[in-house]
């Protein structure tokens, strides 16, 4: 991934979408020079107070010249919502987002779980995914991807996916995983307990008729770098985002 450094907040990018016309994105830190407790926490279950986050998300939201963030409220399911912006009230419960609207950001807030962008930038169409382990293991990449082509008739093979940092194979330990894990997801074991999360993603996304090549993913491991949030670090912590929109 590259880093570039927006109004003092730290962030990074997928080389490959950032070169993709119509489309923005980035992946935040903890790091925001003047943000609230010295970190951009960007959720409310953390050692900061919810209206310090609702601050971080309103810089967040500048540094990268949106309209809005739209984000829900993450519940490990497979439920995906099409948004437009204009949606009254709190946050629906949901793991994912999908739009066509330009100048919209969709956010997932994390601390371990992968976020998984799709877009398809020519056609006008996004989705931005909460993959945790529990909707890994129930198929969410691959039911993003069909959600895309039924709703927006966007086809597989014309998307672009970016796998963010999240739980490396290198902490990926589970130590019930015969109990909660589903049988097929065995193929990603790589240790006596540990899985490798972010080639189940790929492995679901190429499934689906995802393009290979057109597959980025960070490799970045969350609990090994303290600079992003990791509950099985830190236990009670805050939460950093991935964020992709589409832009005129």
């Amino acid at each position: 991934m590259q880093t570039l450094n927006l109004n003092g907040l730290h962030l990074y990018q997928f080389p490959g979408l950032a070169r993709l016309p119509g489309l923005r994105h980035a992946v935040s830190t903890r790091d925001g020079a003047g943000a609230a407790m010295g970190g951009l926490d960007l959720g409310n279950s953390g050692p900061e107070r919810p209206a310090d986050a609702a601050a971080n998300l309103e810089r967040l939201r500048l540094a990268l010249g949106l309209e809005r963030l739209v984000y829900n409220r993450q519940v490990h399911g497979t439920d995906i919502l099409a948004v437009n912006g204009a949606e009254p009230g709190p946050p629906a419960a949901a793991d994912g987002l999908a739009t066509d609207r330009p100048g919209l950001g969709l956010l997932i807030r994390q601390a371990d779980c992968q976020a998984l962008i799709l877009a398809a930038p020519r056609r006008g169409v996004i989705a931005n995914l909460h993959v945790g382990w529990r909707g890994n293991a129930a198929g969410l990449p691959g039911k993003g991807v069909a959600f895309l082509q039924e709703r927006y008739d966007a086809a597989p093979s014309e998307l672009y996916a970016a796998i963010s940092p999240g739980l490396g194979a290198c902490c990926g330990q589970f130590v019930n995983w015969r109990r909660e894990l589903p049988e097929w997801f065995a193929q990603f074991r790589v240790g006596e307990d540990r899985f490798d999360l972010e080639a189940a993603t790929r492995a679901q996304l190429m499934a689906a008729g995802v393009r290979p090549e057109r597959i980025e993913a960070s490799g970045l491991c969350t609990v090994c770098r303290p600079e992003f949030y990791s509950h099985r670090r830190e236990g009670g912590t805050g939460r950093f985002g991935t964020v992709v929109a589409l832009v005129n």
